[in-house]
């Protein structure tokens, strides 16, 4: 969907919705993240033995004194995505969803992904809810080739209520996914960045597993948005909530192709919460001396022009900054690579999901994105 930026500046008479105002507060988040880092970083200078690697996304832990193979370790849910399936009763997606998070986490560090685990929390116990969710789980373990070792359902009535499918004996849900990651230190991605390195975007398959709170305040007449459950606005043989629905794409197959082939990524990212935003980690990691320029705004893909539109068409304007901020803007997945090196990605990546030059490491901290046709011009900062 193709969008004038400076024409669609929110007007006086409209009201800014963030993802703050319906309820996520990314900022406070993050100041309990750096808490939490603080504490951890303590702890680590206080034990003996083996010590993990702090990398931009996490810790991985070595496995033996020698230090030569590194486990990486991640949790991951799927959030408010739950009630869209809920909605219209489909769940596989779901698990898909739930081994995506943690998959596309772990392989930031090089690890590739060998077990994993689940756990389901529901109000009641559902034939129907179970064995949909583990389907879709079974299913993305055999896209990025892990072993479902263990699961958990846990049976909470006073903690998940309040169906909200037509079907009224539909049950509530919460899916957390944990995945364990083995990565060899030669192959281990540290994300150590310099100026001038090029960043490498590899395409999403929609709005994935976040910002969805914010998508269904927009969208969805359930929660005060523009559309019933299943009207087709964008003109395509699935519905809004369909389109929602789409799994998060899975990107170990390339990392792991790339890796097996000698090349090696300098950062990896997992474009999930935050957004764009979601870089700044490498450039606290670099010690805020670094930044990024992405070039990138002309276009963005149909499911995130809709919110975008809609939201202004009632008068709740969402900025551009915010969109980029909130979700992934048709990318689900960059890698950072030496300049020399992006040709020689592009044509590994190519072979899996659409994948392009997104942008440039910079001098000096802060992220912005500018218009393709014009790269002297900074259309927004985040």
């Amino acid at each position: 969907m193709q969008i004038n930026y400076q024409q669609h500046s929110p007007r006086k008479e409209h009201q800014l919705l963030t993802y703050r105002k319906v309820g996520v507060d990314r900022f406070k988040a993050h100041s309990l993240r750096k808490a939490i880092a603080e504490r951890l970083d303590q702890e680590l200078q206080e034990r003996r033995g083996p010590s993990p690697i702090k990398l931009p996304f996490g810790l991985v832990v070595p496995l033996s004194d020698s230090k030569k193979i590194f486990s990486d370790f991640q949790t991951e849910g799927v959030g408010t995505k739950t009630l869209l399936a809920e909605l219209i009763g489909h769940y596989e997606s779901i698990g898909v969803d739930g081994v995506a998070m943690a998959v596309n986490d772990v392989i930031r560090s090089g690890a590739r992904p060998i077990l994993l685990s689940d756990c389901i929390h529901i109000s009641k116990s559902s034939t129907k809810v179970i064995q949909g969710l583990i389907r879709g789980i079974i299913k993305a373990c055999g896209i990025a080739g892990c072993f479902l070792v263990s699961g958990e359902t846990g049976i909470v009535p006073d903690i998940l209520h309040h169906p909200l499918s037509i079907d009224s004996n539909e049950s509530p849900f919460d899916l957390v996914v944990s995945c364990v990651g083995l990565v060899s230190s030669k192959n281990l991605i540290r994300g150590r960045i310099e100026e001038g390195d090029e960043i490498i975007g590899v395409e999403s398959s929609g709005i994935h597993s976040n910002g969805i709170t914010l998508a269904r305040r927009v969208l969805l007449k359930r929660w005060g948005g523009a559309f019933e459950t299943y009207d087709k606005p964008l003109g395509r043989a699935r519905t809004i909530v369909e389109e929602l629905l789409i799994p998060t794409r899975i990107y170990s197959q390339p990392i792991m192709k790339i890796l097996d082939s000698g090349l090696k990524p300098k950062a990896a990212i997992h474009i999930t919460g935050d957004g764009f935003a979601k870089f700044s980690r490498l450039s606290e990691y670099a010690g805020d001396k670094l930044g990024f320029r992405f070039e990138l705004c002309e276009r963005m893909p149909p499911i995130f022009g809709l919110i975008y539109e809609k939201a202004r068409a009632r008068g709740n304007a969402i900025s551009i900054e915010e969109m980029y901020r909130t979700f992934n803007m048709g990318y689900g997945f960059a890698i950072v690579s030496k300049k020399e090196d992006s040709d020689e990605f592009l044509q590994v990546l190519n072979k899996y999901f659409p994948s392009r030059k997104i942008g440039l490491v910079t001098a000096g901290r802060g992220i912005r994105i500018s218009g393709l046709k014009d790269t002297q011009r900074t259309i927004i900062s985040l």
